[in-house]
């Protein structure tokens, strides 16, 4: 049986899922879920895999990630292989946790972001007890809509607030996001100025399919089963992707075309020197600057540059401090319009030469 396609590319956005062997259970307990959570923190660090929003079901994670290097599927292996063998220390079990490998689905933009974590965040309602399970839903909507009565939607917005296994809670603003969750994308995604604004605007659009009984799913407008975006760029993606098959997985082109375009280390130093007017030694030097952490940031986030080759080529660090450098800085971005302008400068330039240097 052929093995599925994984379209693997720099700068992609995924809808990640797998669910546990037979469907049991992947999590037996709390310490469990922790556990899972710590590796998926690790993602950033190992992989430079952004994490825009998670849920743990009993049987079952969704993610939203982007890949800044086309690195998906080394990463999700090391995560499975990881939790798993974790799993089965702590519960004395043995054999397969996950049923088979991960699922990926390609995502165009950051509408289609903004509305996949929507779907992933409802999850935790998503059951028969709350009327919005699939066979509730679909019955309601042969009726042509039954309007949920008002304690009915109360006990759904409480469930939806109250479970703790979701990055909904960092969203709605009951707890803070650790270092590894980037919340800036999908919590700008529905408009509003103001944080506040931002926050209030999310909660709306998150909460409406709640309040009316029917959570649409945007798998609806899936391409080959693959990609959530429009037909040209679907067919961009999958033009070709029967020629190139790698372990049982097609690679597009668009992994080549990043990889030709992908930029050195030295000419991220330079943009760096040229955006700070120092020089890489006197960033390093400097005490108390964030000017190495924050170029050590955009290299691996935007640069495409692994973490281990810019702690070898950068020189004086370890790979631990270059990991706490780039997880420093990124838990302050929101906090710092210098550094937000830096990064934002910083792109433009990299895509600027990178349209130089393409052939």
């Amino acid at each position: 049986m052929a093995r599925p396609l994984r379209i693997l590319m720099a700068g992609g956005w995924y809808h990640v899922t797998s669910r546990g062997n037979r469907r049991e259970v992947i999590y037996r307990t709390d310490a469990d879920r922790r556990r899972f959570l710590g590796l998926v923190a690790e993602l950033s660090e190992r992989f430079g895999l952004e994490v825009h929003a998670f849920v743990l079901m009993d049987n079952h994670y969704h993610l939203v990630v982007r890949t800044p290097e086309p690195n998906l599927s080394e990463a999700m292996r090391w995560l499975h292989v990881s939790y798993s063998s974790r799993f089965n220390w702590a519960n004395r079990l043995c054999g397969h946790v996950f049923q088979g490998r991960y699922k990926a689905m390609v995502i165009e933009d950051v509408r289609g972001v903004v509305e996949v974590a929507r779907y992933v965040h409802l999850n935790p309602v998503r059951v028969g007890r709350l009327g919005l399970d699939k066979e509730r839903q679909r019955q309601s909507r042969g009726m042509g809509g039954v309007e949920p009565g008002g304690e009915l939607v109360r006990k759904r917005l409480q469930e939806l607030k109250d479970y703790r296994w979701s990055s909904w809670r960092v969203y709605q603003g009951a707890e803070g996001a650790p270092g590894w969750l980037q919340t800036g994308i999908v919590g700008a995604g529905c408009g509003g100025r103001s944080r506040e604004e931002q926050r209030q605007a999310l909660r709306q659009y998150t909460e409406a399919p709640v309040r009316q009984g029917w959570i649409d799913s945007p798998w609806t407008g899936l391409i080959g089963g693959l990609v959530l975006g429009s037909q040209e760029y679907a067919q961009g993606l999958l033009k070709g992707l029967k020629s190139k098959r790698v372990d049982g997985t097609v690679m597009t082109s668009v992994r080549q075309i990043q990889r030709t375009s992908r930029l050195g280390w030295p000419e991220i130093v330079a943009a760096a020197e040229a955006l700070r007017g120092k020089r890489w030694a006197q960033m390093v030097e400097s005490w108390g600057d964030w000017d190495r952490d924050g170029t050590i940031y955009v290299a691996v986030r935007y640069g495409q540059q692994r973490l281990a080759d810019v702690v070898r080529l950068a020189g004086g660090m370890k790979y631990g401090a270059a990991a706490q450098a780039v997880r420093r800085f990124a838990a302050g971005l929101e906090k710092d319009a210098d550094k937000v302008r830096f990064v934002e400068k910083m792109r433009r330039r990299l895509s600027q030469e990178r349209g130089e240097k393409r052939p």
